[in-house]
């Protein structure tokens, strides 16, 4: 994976994120101001339900003894790793792909025929390997959908809390200390898969999709690639310990206690 193809996927994810979350937070002052909804229920929309599935979570590791910030960095990393694992998922469609691991899998993925349904996307319609075409569908357009989540999330969140508390700086205060970190290494969870696709678009012109697939096992054997999800992890790890521990100490500050 190219320095290159990496930096510019994070400046387009950047870019939808910063939309994304502005509309999250613009939208949830403007519907709760107008009386349409309260924040709370704009929230809950927003995050389709993901916070309550995790607050259970959080809460039983918390009663078995486990410290919460480990808690909130186990949560965060599976989703993070739930986006990255889109590329390995791209390796399975490989038909060129003969070894025993997974055979009966790839078998079934390959003639899953969900791929014919993109050929009515013009962006896909020209690829005529079908396996590519999901392929090239699951890394172009999965870090794009996350990342517009994580902005409506973060935005109405932000919304939210402004909303109630009536001051900005105490919702930023809420917000930055451990989402700086937590925000960066989503971002940048969704930047490998759309790097990825950025790795390969030259081939897919071309049509050629054994080379294509040659390019995302190199990708993904590759050290940038696996520096990158350390990074992810450890990133998520200094969140979680700020969110645990440093985020309420800050809130408790511009809030004078």
């Amino acid at each position: 994976m190219h320095t290159t193809h990496f930096v510019r996927a994070w400046k387009w994810l950047l870019a939808y994120l910063f939309i994304a979350t502005s509309v999250g937070y613009f939208s949830t002052l403007i519907l709760s101001g107008w009386g349409v909804a309260k924040p709370e229920t704009i929230l809950r929309a927003t995050t389709a339900g993901i916070r309550h599935v995790g607050l259970p979570i959080l809460t039983q590791g918390v009663s078995f003894g486990i410290d919460r910030g480990i808690m909130i960095f186990l949560c965060n990393v599976t989703v993070a790793l739930l986006i990255i694992a889109v590329v390995y998922w791209t390796r399975l469609l490989n038909p060129y792909n003969h070894k025993k691991p997974f055979l009966k899998l790839r078998q079934h993925l390959q003639k899953d025929r969900s791929a014919e349904r993109l050929r009515k996307l013009p962006a896909f319609a020209k690829i005529s390997s079908s396996q590519l075409r999901l392929t090239s569908f699951l890394l172009l357009v999965s870090p794009f959908v996350a990342t517009i989540m994580l902005g409506l999330m973060a935005g109405t969140l932000l919304g939210t809390v402004h909303k109630i508390s009536a001051s900005p700086m105490l919702a930023m205060a809420y917000i930055l200390p451990h989402g700086i970190p937590e925000i960066t290494a989503l971002l940048l969870a969704c930047s490998i898969p759309l790097a990825t696709w950025l790795a390969i678009r030259p081939v897919i012109d071309n049509e050629c999709p054994a080379s294509a697939f040659r390019r995302i096992d190199r990708v993904v054997a590759s050290k940038p690639f696996q520096q990158r999800i350390k990074m992810v992890v450890t990133l998520l790890l200094i969140a979680g310990i700020i969110e645990a521990h440093l985020t309420i100490k800050v809130v408790t500050l511009f809030s004078g206690g």
